[in-house]
């Protein structure tokens, strides 16, 4: 049986979509896409315009995402790739696209990541790492072959707006080895959420937004009882896309503001039930009560 009553999810709901994902973005998500991307201003609005280049979408795919589930070594292990992509463009962003073009792109920043890692004493992982960085230059690759421009993050935005459908970038995302669910859904949440796109896409396809970590997974069951412990994740992504939609609240908000208390404000699962409760009941509170939206923005659907 869920832990909180119906006002107190709508509550919970609105304030992890609203002000936890406000922070999540402009704490979080902008300055590490702007640092992987050595941009000195990090908000929406830089972030955005940079993305339209290629060599900074790549950096952010190689920087932020690609090893967004290795726990600890996430932040070593991107460092290392970024550092492999300068040493192939001997820090040349014009030598980008001719990098792209040549015919093997791929081979290239696995041997340059290769002797990063040996030069910093770090072992290659190659079983998991190869496959992951191979088929990211390859997408790129295989864009540039066809546009000239070869920009994964673009063609992601634009297949989405294109369709209104997530699922057939989705899939293609998480046909690169070493891309999995988890990140290929972290991806276009976050794209989702940065260009505003949720209400344009078909609500057959919001699961694909919704990444299901351990916060999410301790989450669910005090929110809802359609999940339990063992539900499965994309059965856990599809309960609380509805749920959110039931009580007309961004699921990707909803999501980021998870994300904000599993890394900044709680980090400890053993405290979320408590602070979920404080939650709730500050919202009870408040003059306007629990019944209101104040944190959250107002959300229309597709449909």
């Amino acid at each position: 049986m869920a832990t909180f009553s119906p006002m107190e999810v709508e509550a919970i709901l609105n304030r992890l979509a609203g002000e936890k994902a406000d922070r999540f973005q402009r704490e979080v998500l902008y300055p590490q896409m702007a640092r992987a991307m050595k941009l000195s201003l990090p908000n929406s609005e830089a972030v955005r315009e940079a993305l339209a280049d290629p060599y900074y979408a790549f950096r952010v795919m190689l920087g932020y995402y690609a090893f967004a589930k290795r726990g600890n070594d996430r932040v070593e292990y991107s460092g290392f790739a970024l550092q492999a992509l300068d040493k192939v463009l001997r820090g040349e962003k014009a030598k980008f696209s001719a990098f792209l073009a040549s015919g093997n792109a791929p081979e290239q920043l696995w041997n340059a990541f290769v002797e990063v890692c040996q030069e910093n004493q770090r072992k290659i992982n190659e079983q998991l790492n190869r496959g992951l960085i191979e088929g990211l230059v390859d997408y790129a690759a295989k864009l540039y072959a066809e546009d000239e421009i070869g920009n994964i993050w673009m063609d992601i935005q634009k297949a989405i707006v294109r369709s209104g459908r997530v699922e057939p970038i989705y899939q293609k995302i998480t046909e690169i080895r070493g891309i999995g669910p988890k990140v290929g859904a972290l991806v276009v949440r976050d794209m989702v959420a940065l260009y505003d796109l949720e209400s344009q896409i078909d609500p057959g396809d919001y699961h694909y937004l919704q990444p299901v970590d351990t916060w999410i997974r301790r989450i669910g069951p005090l929110l809802t009882d359609e999940i339990t412990d063992k539900t499965a994740d994309w059965v856990i992504a599809g309960k609380l896309s509805k749920l959110c939609r039931r009580n007309r609240v961004s699921g990707v908000r909803f999501n980021q503001g998870v994300q904000y208390l599993a890394i900044v404000e709680v980090r400890d699962l053993e405290r979320l039930k408590g602070y979920l409760r404080t939650l709730a009941e500050s919202a009870s509170r408040s003059p306007a009560g629990a019944g209101t939206r104040p944190a959250a923005r107002s959300f229309s659907w597709r449909g």
